[in-house]
């Protein structure tokens, strides 16, 4: 798991000096972690994301036709965020309450990942003792021991979800970086390993970070109706690659085109693209990107949108891997979540 804690990760650490490293590097031991306050599932506060309450995933983009629909969905889709304890970190996993981390994690994941699935979907996100930025730019059991730590509290928030408020009904798992390194882990060792989890998992949307098939205990989708699947991809600049994915995975690395929702290496163009976000979640923007996968990464010309930096020379844009197709994303959650509906329904 070293390999996939360090391999999409490098270019991102790539863009900070080494005079910088002071400040991403946590202060205190991994230890004092687990003094930091834990999760009680039951109380809202610990949730950043719950279909009754007012957040930031009860969002949609201004001047756009897209509308929220959670009061009446017919599935749920449990999120799980992707790192935002970047700088200054004093432990090696994020206090839950610090409020100035959880309003970063609501002002962009919540608002600009999250809440692509609200119309499809009532929506659940954990706030949990996520690991720091600092454990993806180097070996160190710290860093090993950090997102085993964050991983059960993940682990602990979907199996609340379930007993409490799941009642059988069909859901997505959604995710993006660290969160989807969680969501790997949590569809292979409790939801594939569950006949009853299993059956009503519409797909998971595991995206920005990179794994195999197996590594789900789930296929991956190969088209835009199936469910019971696997999606995910790793964007970057066309004609760029991370070396030591391609060394180690080549095509094994999962890659599913977000606009045609199939894994091949075809080609398809911007005007697939329904619409792409920026970070400040202020317009929808047809025509974004486009998407072709290539040897298990997902190849974008220059993206129509700002604020999206291109992370070191590799041309990494991992921050913008929802965001170039979120409206797609979006449509395609609603369409699977239909047709699960359906199928379940005829049976």
């Amino acid at each position: 798991m070293k390999f996939f804690r360090n391999s999409l990760f490098i270019s991102m650490f790539a863009v900070i000096s080494f005079q910088c490293m002071f400040l991403i590097k946590p202060r205190k031991d991994f230890e004092e972690s687990k003094n930091l306050i834990a999760p009680d599932y039951s109380k809202s506060e610990f949730w950043a994301a719950l279909p009754d309450k007012k957040d930031n995933a009860d969002l949609v983009p201004e001047n756009s036709h897209l509308k929220e629909n959670q009061s009446i969905a017919e599935a749920d889709t449990f999120y799980i965020h992707p790192t935002t304890l970047l700088l200054r970190p004093k432990y090696w996993n994020g206090d839950l309450k610090d409020e100035s981390l959880n309003e970063r994690t609501d002002k962009h994941p919540i608002r600009t990942q999250a809440s692509a699935f609200n119309e499809c979907c009532k929506v659940y996100a954990p706030r949990y003792r996520q690991a720091a930025f600092f454990v993806f730019t180097k070996d160190a059991s710290e860093g090993e021991a950090a997102l085993d730590f964050a991983y059960e509290d993940v682990k602990s928030s979907f199996l609340y979800y379930m007993k409490h408020w799941n009642k059988g009904r069909p859901f997505i798992i959604a995710s993006h970086s660290q969160g989807t390194r969680h969501s790997i882990r949590l569809l292979k060792e409790v939801i594939s390993s569950n006949l009853e989890y299993k059956k009503n998992l519409i797909a998971s949307y595991s995206i920005g970070f990179p794994f195999k098939a197996e590594e789900t205990g789930l296929p991956v989708c190969s088209n835009p109706k199936e469910t019971g699947c696997v999606v995910g991809w790793n964007s970057y600049i066309w004609g760029n690659s991370p070396g030591r994915l391609l060394d180690r995975y080549g095509k094994d690395t999962v890659c599913v085109n977000p606009l045609s929702w199939k894994q091949d290496e075809e080609y398809s163009p911007k005007s697939e693209n329904l619409g792409s976000v920026n970070r400040s979640f202020d317009q929808l923007i047809p025509g974004g990107a486009d998407a072709k996968c290539n040897s298990g990464v997902l190849w974008i010309h220059e993206p129509e949108i700002t604020r999206t930096p291109n992370l070191g020379k590799d041309g990494n844009l991992h921050t913008g891997d929802f965001h170039f197709f979120y409206a797609n994303i979006r449509k395609n959650a609603k369409e699977r979540v239909e047709i699960f509906l359906k199928n379940r329904s005829s049976k």
